[in-house]
């Protein structure tokens, strides 16, 4: 099957299934996502007054880890939506605790 996985120092804690088909709802709720994002997001403190692609990845995947952390299903849902639509090579995401930081690794398939 075509999951992303979510993993958590090593563990995996989540899996989503790549080939959802959106509805225009839901495709929608991904665009106010990016809308709101465009405002600007922080990221461990420091804040990205333009964020790219990457970072605002790394926003959904930290907002997604503490989701999961609180059982949040919407949030987890959506989050894990918007991964696998904006970056549709995605396979992994893996986050490691650090004494005073996460970190996030994103894993894209490789095309032979």
């Amino acid at each position: 099957m075509n999951k992303l996985a979510i993993l958590v120092n090593d563990e995996l804690v989540f899996e989503f299934d790549r080939n959802f088909s959106f509805e225009e709802q839901q495709l929608a709720f991904l665009d106010k996502m990016d809308s709101d994002m465009d405002s600007g997001i922080k990221i461990q403190g420091e804040l990205l007054v333009d964020p790219d692609s990457q970072q605002r990845a790394t926003f959904v995947v930290m907002n997604l880890i503490k989701a999961l952390q609180q059982g949040n299903q919407a949030v987890i849902s959506a989050s894990c939506a918007y991964l696998v639509n904006r970056h549709p090579k995605l396979i992994a995401v893996h986050a490691y605790d650090h004494a005073d930081a996460v970190k996030i690794e994103m894993i894209e398939e490789k095309l032979n």
